[in-house]
């Protein structure tokens, strides 16, 4: 308004409503200066953020192009919509765009409650809460100097400066995926090396506490199909007690061979789960970067895009453009990259058993089986058959399933010889206290304990 005063300017400015402050003190710099008539229609005069503080978009038939591009401040759009400018709406005090960037930060910050809730507070190690509360200072640190102090060159405008919310969150997502399309880089070299170090604290902290995540929930998802599994037989025999079909799944348990030689199909229910995931994120991402206004990818460049930025390639050829872009990329790579994680694991865990299944040698697990039940068993001279007593029979299960070798197994029956039994086969217990136990000091702790309970 000082501006405009000093030039004695009068008369009326139509702004749009969701012009910010910021915007409105660049407008009205470039009016002062006398960059614009104000004669001009000022409604169509839009603020582009992408390109500066002191950049505007400007449709006017009576300016002419020349006249901006010598002052270096002003860009006629050419009747071309700016799709750069962030979407504004009356019940948000910030844009849509940085409303979905501000929760893309908090679902990233969030990850050590989630584990805190999985765990449970009482099973939180130092270990945990350490991690955890270096990872929130991470996403706190990064966010801060990527908005503030450090500089960043792209494509998408001209000159160094520091990143908006839009394009920090879309930066984050781009390192915590590993995609790296290259398109916003530290455009000096201490930002260069800071960046670089925080690539690697990042990927450590974030990449430790997503697979802490995973674990829990694939561990709690698993209890849950064994309470189904286990219903479903308490279903199928109701004439017992919950504790007697236990006991009795206990006392028969199963073969310790399974001499089926077909063997059972592979199950690849995994693989085709998670691939169809994948191929929906696939398919999100082309349709978006096909009809999004302002990103415009013919279909085959969206199906490239799409494919190369989930596999984190990146190659960075295609990228977002529009702000709207950068906050949807920034979640799409998250779950997208996921998918093909999973993807890629059910795979190879697929091809392990195909392959464990081929290289099963039957002949040899069977020659096996007949010269261990005849090293463990107990046969007369005269060819009576006296069997196995129960600690032959457990030598033979955990050789037959390869649980121990026989070299480890006869290891350990030359340390019990070693003790040197009493006439009933057993061995003190302070022989095997004072040989096998604990040092010193925690022997004496454990006493202490124990005393004081």
């Amino acid at each position: 308004a000082q501006a405009l005063s000093a030039r004695g300017g009068e008369g009326h400015y139509c702004l749009p409503r969701t012009l910010s402050p910021m915007k409105v003190a660049s407008l009205a710099f470039a009016l002062a200066a006398g960059l614009l008539s104000r004669d001009c229609d000022a409604s169509v005069v839009r603020f582009s953020q992408a390109r500066g503080a002191k950049a505007l978009a400007v449709e006017d038939a009576n300016v002419t192009r020349h006249h901006f591009a010598t002052q270096g401040l002003l860009e006629v759009a050419a009747g071309k919509p700016d799709y750069n400018e962030e979407t504004y709406v009356t019940f948000l005090p910030v844009s849509v765009e940085v409303a979905f960037a501000l929760a893309f930060v908090t679902l990233v910050g969030s990850v050590p409650f989630i584990l805190i809730v999985l765990l449970g507070g009482g099973n939180m190690t130092r270990a945990h809460i350490l991690e955890s509360v270096c990872l929130i200072m991470w996403l706190g640190v990064a966010l801060f100097m990527f908005t503030t102090v450090l500089q960043f060159n792209s494509s998408h405008w001209e000159g160094p400066r520091p990143l908006t919310i839009v394009e920090a969150v879309y930066l984050l997502a781009q390192i915590l995926t590993t995609v790296g399309y290259g398109d916003i880089t530290p455009a000096f070299p201490r930002g260069q090396v800071w960046v670089a170090a925080n690539v690697i604290l990042a990927l450590c902290l974030y990449g430790s506490c997503i697979m802490e995540v995973t674990d829990r929930i694939n561990q709690r998802l698993t209890a849950q199909a064994a309470e189904l599994i286990a219903a479903l037989e308490r279903a199928s025999h109701p004439d017992q007690s919950n504790e007697e079909a236990e006991a009795a799944s206990m006392r028969v348990g199963k073969r310790l061979m399974d001499w089926n030689y077909s063997g059972a199909p592979v199950d690849m229910t995994p693989l085709i789960k998670s691939g169809t995931l994948f191929l929906f994120f696939c398919t999100v991402g082309v349709f978006f970067w096909h009809f999004f206004p302002g990103e415009g990818k013919t279909w085959l460049q969206a199906v490239y895009m799409s494919i190369i930025t989930l596999s984190t390639v990146g190659f960075g050829f295609f990228n977002a453009t529009t702000e709207g872009g950068k906050v949807f990329s920034a979640f799409w790579m998250m779950f997208g990259v996921a998918t093909l994680a999973a993807t890629i694991a059910a795979f190879c865990e697929l091809m392990s058993k195909i392959k464990a299944k081929e290289r099963r040698n039957v002949p040899g697990e069977k020659l096996k089986f007949f010269r261990l039940i005849k090293n463990y068993s107990h046969v007369s001279s005269e060819g009576s058959d006296k069997g196995m007593d129960s600690y032959d029979f457990l030598k033979f299960c955990l050789v037959m399933n390869d649980t121990i070798t026989e070299e480890e197994l006869t290891v350990i029956e030359g340390r019990f010889d070693h003790f040197g039994g009493a006439p009933d086969g057993a061995v003190a217990y302070q022989k095997v206290h004072d040989a096998e136990g604990p040092p010193s000091a925690f022997k004496e702790e454990f006493e202490r304990r124990k005393s004081s309970k």
